[in-house]
């Protein structure tokens, strides 16, 4: 149970420290309540794996568990469907509550990758966000 607690702690962390640019944090918009949760949840991710995701630091050989966890979050923010595929223009809307609307369309544009499953190409698109990051702020 404590472990739980953790991990739910740390994901929360996670999207209240390393996703804020401008305008809001992700953690306060009113959709993210809750998938978090469910996500932790469904994914089985590690406690290790989510203090990494919650410190912002790089995976270099993430586990499916992880990279489900990243689908699960996005697909919930309905920025992915079902089968992986990134849907563009809702991520660009989205992206516009965390930062300005050109570095958000010219993100989407960047990061607009595919792999060979749903939870990696989430994990991917993810990645490719966080580098962006780590270059740019």
């Amino acid at each position: 149970m404590a472990a739980r607690v953790l991990i739910a702690f740390a994901i929360l962390t996670f999207a209240g420290q390393h996703c804020v640019r401008g305008q809001t944090e992700l953690s306060e918009l009113p959709e993210v309540k809750g998938y978090k949760l469910h996500c932790i949840e469904a994914s089985g991710i590690t406690e290790t794996s989510a203090k990494k995701l919650a410190a912002g630091e790089t995976i270099k050989d993430p586990d499916q568990a992880t990279k489900c966890f990243v689908q699960c979050f996005f697909q919930k923010l309905r920025l992915v469907d079902e089968t992986g595929v990134v849907l563009k223009d809702k991520l660009e809307v989205f992206l516009t509550k965390l930062m300005d609307a050109d570095k958000a369309k010219d993100y989407v544009k960047q990061c607009d990758l595919r792999r060979t499953n749903p939870c990696d190409t989430a994990y991917a698109v993810y990645d490719c966000y966080l580098g962006k990051k780590a270059k740019l702020f």
